[in-house]
Parts: C-alpha cells; structure tokens; sequence
C-alpha cells in the first residue's frame, strides 16, 4: 500500500469516518506491518489530544449586569451635577444683580473727587452728596477730551501732513498700515 493513501486512510479511521468493509481491511493491514500499526496508534493518540484541547467547557453562569441599578446611579448624578451648574448659574446671577443695583443707587454721587486738604493727598476726599465734581479738560476720560478726540479723527483724514492710517481691527492680529486718500 502506498504511504499517502495509508496516511489518507489511518486519518480517517482515527476520526471515525471510515466505512466498515474498509476499516476491516485496514486492521488486517495493520496486523501484518507493525509500523503502519505504530503510526496509526500515534495518529491516534494525536487526534485525541486534539480533540480534548478543543473541546468546549460548559461556562460558569456570569452574574447578570444590574442595568437597572447603573441607569439609577447614573440619572443620580445626572441630576446632582445640573444642580451644581444651576447653583453656580445662580450665585453669578445674584453676584451681578448686587452689583448693578449698587451701581444704579450710587450713579448720582461720586464716591472719590479731590484730595483732602491738609490731609494726606493719597487718600481721597468724600463729596457731599448732591454736589457735582467740577470736569477738567485734563481727565482722559471727561466729556471735553472725547468730544474734541471725535472730531480730531473725523478732521484726521483731511489733514495734510497725514498720509497714513494705521488700520487695527483686533487686538490677535497685526495692525496695517493704509494710505489716506
């Protein structure tokens, strides 16, 4: 017999798919060569082992995933974080209406004018209520010093020494430079 088809055949018997008529023929080969009966008993053995590394091992029951008491938890903190937001939403609110109504109560009265006389000049003197703090031209932010800046700029194009105009729309870019026309 030839080796391949022997080969073909102790594999088929070791896995139990041969037909009765063949697998008794193939004993009585067996018996006559004892070295064909050495491979087919290692083939055998092979098979065997094969199958117990491959066989599926009834699992352990797993505990069930408690969804339920996850999606409780879960809408829990859901809840106790936007009531934290809502908190801090909350004290900005009032942190910013104590502030305009402390604005809008003293709007008519400046709290700090001129200083003390006699006293120490860094500190500054309180002015009665009712009465108004006299505007220099001196204040950068006065009435006069804004006034007199507008119209500075509205007659700044028309000026004849004036050929450029520095162009700064956002304080990220870069200014540019532009020609008055």
């Amino acid at each position: 017999m030839k080796t391949e088809t022997l080969e073909m055949l102790l594999l088929d018997q070791a896995m139990g798919e041969l037909r009765p008529e063949v697998a008794e023929l193939l004993e009585a080969h067996l018996t006559r060569t004892p070295k064909a009966a050495r491979q087919a008993a290692g083939l055998a053995a092979t098979i065997q082992l094969a199958r117990q590394a491959t066989a599926l091992t009834p699992e352990a029951p797993r505990r069930p995933l408690a969804v339920a008491r996850l999606r409780k938890v879960q809408t829990a903190m859901r809840w106790r974080t936007a009531a934290w937001e809502l908190t801090r939403m909350a004290a900005c609110a009032v942190l910013g209406l104590i502030l305009g109504w402390q604005g809008h109560i003293n709007r008519g009265r400046p709290v700090a004018a001129m200083a003390r006389p006699g006293g120490n000049p860094d500190l500054p003197a309180m002015v009665a209520e009712g009465e108004q703090v006299p505007e220099s031209r001196t204040d950068f932010w006065s009435l006069a010093n804004l006034g007199e800046a507008q119209r500075e700029r509205q007659s700044g194009s028309s000026r004849p020494g004036s050929r450029y105009r520095l162009h700064w729309d956002s304080p990220v870019k870069m200014p540019q430079v532009e020609e008055n026309l």
